[in-house]
């Protein structure tokens, strides 16, 4: 025996296929309506992000090529200048001070290196920002027009 509850959902399924089929058929209609649009707008953002992408390929080298240069300064300074500050001064008063002079020196050069690196370094949040907005947009556009 079928009782009432029963058939009320196979009687709303083909009412729910039937909305989801105007659905569908509404949004191929839009995406049909749009589609060099959206093509148009895609290819800016494939644009926009190969300059980007350029960009950073830039600043990490910048990154790489500071690294090193700060790492061969800050090597041979130590290295050499060690040597020559005690070959110079071993027999004379002035051994100490020669070497905190020297130690000084190069170690202000290795903090200006450090800093360039971390400025370098700190400006990695701004890339491909303005393809994450202009995505961003893009989506709120879609939504807001669906």
């Amino acid at each position: 025996m079928m009782h009432s509850t029963q058939q009320a959902p196979a009687a709303t399924a083909p009412h729910q296929e039937r909305v989801a089929d105007l659905n569908l058929l509404a949004l191929l209609r839009l995406l049909r309506s749009a589609g060099r649009a959206l093509f148009a707008q895609a290819a800016l953002h494939g644009q926009l992000a190969r300059v980007e992408w350029a960009e950073e390929k830039h600043r990490l080298l910048q990154m790489l090529l500071t690294s090193l240069l700060g790492f061969a300064c800050l090597l041979g300074v130590l290295l050499l200048g060690n040597a020559l500050v005690l070959a110079l001064s071993w027999a004379t008063p002035y051994r100490i001070p020669a070497l905190l002079g020297l130690l000084t020196v190069h170690g202000l050069g290795g903090l200006l290196a450090w800093r360039r690196l971390q400025a370098l370094a700190a400006r990695s949040c701004q890339g491909f920002a303005a393809t994450r907005a202009e995505l961003a947009a893009d989506i709120d556009l879609l939504k807001r027009s669906l």
